[in-house]
């Protein structure tokens, strides 16, 4: 699979609000014209995934002390990383990840568990987008069975935006949490983390969703993100004596600022 760049994905995912919240670039479609490339497109493939590397780990938080050890740990595998990704161009290894990810040595693996902070890796039970999101940078993961979860190794991640989601959504978020903190744009991405649970109203008995693409609400035909933002402000006043007054109005400010870059996006 070529992997999406980010100009790629701009273009991909700038669709309108009556579309379907697909995949920004489907697995399959991306695997089209790999074969016959040349060296230097394979090589300008890789100087842009490099860039985007670079780009991520520039915008790394190093003002708290308790992240400063994962910045250590991602600078000090970044060139054992890259070396590892411009293999996986050179070698058409996004074509098939998890072969590709299956013939690595131990060092290169820990490589991507250092680079990743995962636990121990073993690519015989992995997922084809648990071995695909080892060998991207961060900010390129791939969501390639639109369920919502992003897997990468053998652990399973939620981030929003969606990474499938449309880019003016993505282009809003960035509006909105620019100058935050992480920590205070975690807190603004639990505000909107879908529930997994489901509650059987005539038994009571409460149930774990299974992850799939029909069961990912921002996956749904017609789903309006600005909708969603306005439900979780309905219900931040509803429950709003349950939590700090501090809480409350950081709550309230960050999603009235998401809507209002929404709107401004034109996102329904």
């Amino acid at each position: 699979m070529d992997p999406i760049l980010p100009t790629q994905l701009n273009a991909q995912s700038k669709v309108t609000s009556s579309e379907v919240n697909a995949p920004a670039g489907s697995f399959e479609s991306v695997l089209e014209g790999v074969e016959g490339e040349t060296s230097a497109t394979r090589v300008a493939r890789f100087s842009e995934l490099q860039e985007s590397f670079y780009d991520w780990r520039s915008e790394l938080d190093t003002t708290h002390p308790l992240n400063l050890p994962r910045y250590d740990q991602v600078m000090g595998s970044s060139d054992a990383f890259l070396g590892i990704v411009e293999k996986a161009v050179m070698e058409d290894g996004y074509s098939d990840p998890l072969a590709f990810v299956q013939g690595l040595s131990g060092v290169e693996l820990d490589t991507l568990k250092a680079m990743h902070s995962t636990g121990d890796l073993n690519p015989a039970t992995m997922t084809e987008e648990g071995a695909l999101n080892l060998i991207l940078p961060f900010n390129e993961r791939q969501d390639i069975d639109n369920d919502g979860f992003v897997e990468k190794g053998h652990g399973v991640g939620w981030s929003f935006p969606p990474v499938n989601a449309p880019q003016h959504v993505h282009d809003a978020w960035k509006e909105t949490t620019e100058g935050m903190t992480a920590g205070e744009k975690m807190m603004a991405e639990a505000a909107l983390l879908p529930s997994m649970l489901r509650r059987d109203n005539a038994t009571g008995e409460v149930t774990q969703v299974e992850r799939s693409e029909s069961n990912n609400p921002y996956a749904r035909a017609g789903f309006s993100y600005v909708a969603i933002v306005q439900q979780r402000l309905d219900s931040l006043e509803a429950f709003k004596h349950d939590m700090s007054s501090e809480q409350y109005d950081f709550k309230k400010d960050f999603l009235t600022r998401f809507r209002g870059h929404l709107s401004d996006e034109g996102t329904s």
